[in-house]
């Protein structure tokens, strides 16, 4: 069993029991007595908050991370510094070394990364 789903009955179990301890017990003592209704209402809030947070959760913490060279590799940059064959472009805000196939690109254009070697892009033309 998954221990998130275990996790969340228990601690909504926990503070379910705290609102009707609350709202059962305590604040009739101190003579603010609320009704059952309302105490039902929390409770119902409760859940429906849980499983909403649950499925949140579990969404967010499946996804698989988003960073390395599969976020690079596909993205467009512009070329800074000629690339005959190797030179610099700007990709997202970065200057990166890149070589290319191609022949000469000239400053200004846009191209295409389409692989990696440690920290020098491959890129051809847009």
């Amino acid at each position: 069993m998954n221990i998130r789903l275990v996790w969340t009955v228990f601690t909504t179990l926990l503070e379910g029991a705290g609102i009707a301890l609350l709202g059962l017990w305590l604040l009739p003592k101190v003579d603010f007595p609320l009704p059952l209704w309302v105490v039902l209402l929390a409770e119902g809030v409760l859940l429906v908050l849980a499983v909403y947070f649950y499925h949140v959760g579990t969404v967010t913490l499946d996804q698989k991370p988003l960073t390395g060279a599969e976020t690079i590799i596909g993205s467009s940059a512009v070329v800074v510094e000629s690339l005959n064959p190797q030179g610099m472009i700007r990709l997202d805000g970065e200057l990166w070394e890149a070589v290319t196939s191609e022949a000469g690109i000239s400053s200004g254009q846009e191209v295409v990364v389409i692989g990696r070697d440690k920290m020098r892009l491959r890129v051809k033309p847009k």
